[in-house]
């Protein structure tokens, strides 16, 4: 490997780590979107499927699991540090304890939720990216093609996951479908926006 291909798998890396706790943190506030309910987790999230596309047609199916596995490890490692944090005592004068414990002791519910939505959905995609690169179809002629269609399924188990996890009895019913379906819309309506920066991106560093 060329050292600015171990460059640019390192960076892709700390990207992948930093996106899903970044959007597990903003996770924590809803808000309202023409009276929708949305997590703000979703305005960063689909940035982890682009990235785990890039990487696993770059480097690979085994080192796209890999890094799959240490995001979500860095993820765990932080719920535990926010939660003995928080246990700690305040020093005294230091009045920001109950703020920081409702900001950073997020609800259980939205850590496991996420963090198994990731990991589930980020394993399916790369699994359907490699199939569809392995197919005799368009999927194995176009890059955007196959990661557009892998994250379609992805995003699917992600939302359906996360949402009933998450917000399943937190929300009135009406108010979770409502979440669960935008929240799937946005987050593949983000990729698609994105996809042409995605496919220049491939085009770019397919040599590296």
């Amino acid at each position: 490997m060329t050292q600015k291909r171990m460059k640019l798998l390192l960076y892709m890396t700390a990207l992948s780590a930093g996106t899903l706790l970044i959007s597990n943190l903003s996770a924590i506030k809803l808000w309202n979107l023409a009276g929708i309910a949305v997590d703000g987790g979703l305005v960063l999230f689909p940035l982890t499927y682009i990235l785990g596309d890039l990487i696993v047609e770059m480097f690979g199916k085994s080192t796209s699991k890999t890094i799959i596995y240490a995001s979500f490890l860095v993820n765990v490692i932080a719920v535990f540090v926010f939660y003995a944090v928080i246990a700690l005592p305040a020093y005294p004068g230091w009045d920001m304890q109950d703020a920081y414990a409702m900001v950073l002791g997020f609800s259980p519910r939205i850590i496991f939720g996420s963090l198994l939505g990731f990991l589930t959905s980020n394993l399916l995609n790369n699994y359907l990216f490699i199939k569809m690169k392995q197919s005799d179809s368009l999927f194995s002629k176009s890059f955007i093609a196959r990661a557009l269609g892998s994250s379609a399924f992805a995003h699917l188990i992600d939302s359906t996951i996360f949402e009933t996890v998450a917000f399943l009895g937190v929300l009135s019913f009406p108010e979770f479908v409502k979440q669960a379906i935008f929240a799937y819309i946005l987050g593949m309506g983000l990729e698609l926006i994105l996809s042409p920066l995605e496919a220049w991106i491939e085009r770019n560093i397919r040599n590296v």
